[in-house]
């Protein structure tokens, strides 16, 4: 039982009675283009005895997925020891950024309500294969900032209106949130990838700190190009852009063969 008092001890309680055992894994035996399960097993902890009275949830409500995109998973009646699961598929590039809520409520009346806060799936519940990283990779698409963003840029002329100039900084800005977001990720990912060996270890470490690096000189880029379009000079921006690619491109290469070595024995 809790040590505080009155209505925030009671809450408390029951929080820890309202218990959510998480796994993650593959499955491709269906064919389905969301090859990552998440499994939720959620169950009514409260112990049952004489002494006192059952914990007994009138509905449970459990809500798993990507924001905004979330799915509601509603169970009623969950008496002591009771449980109920729900498998939430997924696509690859999705791991590390699902997150799951509990939000129970306890008869009679409706009085008292326990909810767990919405957190990230723990890479403790994950058992995928260093073959499923690199899957993850792929869905992902590291590169798409490099093609899509700075390989794509059309370098500003005389006819370029200051309206298209601030899109195209706009583009950058983002860009460059949207690869700090995508670091992060990866961070929360590194743990769901089972290491059987130090050699496994060692070689899925070094390609992490290679592909973190790589993302950071593309945000850097980004950041680059998108000053240089505040004092606009075509021949001076094209020339950087032409240098920059040509880092990226080789870092990216150097990412690819990394990538593929991990399948290698």
């Amino acid at each position: 039982m809790s040590e505080k008092g009155g209505l925030d001890g009671i809450w408390e309680d029951l929080n820890e009675n309202l218990i959510v055992e998480v796994e993650t894994y593959e499955d491709n035996s269906s064919g389905s283009d969301l090859p990552l399960v998440t499994k939720f097993s959620v169950t009514n902890g409260a112990p049952k005895s004489d002494s006192i009275p059952e914990i007994f949830f009138e509905e449970v409500v459990l809500t798993v997925g990507v924001p905004p995109d979330l799915h509601v998973e509603k169970h009623t009646n969950l008496s002591s020891g009771e449980s109920f699961t729900y498998e939430h598929r997924s696509r690859y590039s999705d791991l590390g950024r699902i997150v799951f809520s509990v939000d129970g409520t306890v008869s009679p009346s409706h009085l008292l309500r326990v909810k767990r806060a919405a957190r990230n799936i723990p890479s403790r519940v994950a058992s995928l294969s260093i073959a499923s990283y690199t899957k993850v990779l792929k869905d992902i698409n590291i590169h798409k900032w490099l093609k899509d963003i700075i390989v794509a840029m059309p370098i500003p002329g005389p006819d370029t209106t200051q309206a298209e100039i601030e899109a195209q900084q706009d583009r950058f800005r983002d860009a460059a949130k949207e690869i700090s977001d995508t670091k992060e990720q990866l961070q929360n990912m590194y743990g769901f990838i089972i290491r059987h060996t130090d050699t496994d270890k060692r070689k899925v470490s070094q390609h992490g700190r290679l592909v973190e690096e790589y993302l950071t000189h593309t945000a850097q880029a980004c950041s680059e190009l998108r000053k240089m379009l505040d004092v606009l000079n075509s021949k001076t921006l094209n020339a950087n852009r032409d240098n920059i690619i040509a880092r990226l491109s080789e870092e990216a290469s150097q990412v690819d063969r990394a990538t593929e070595g991990l399948l290698l024995e």
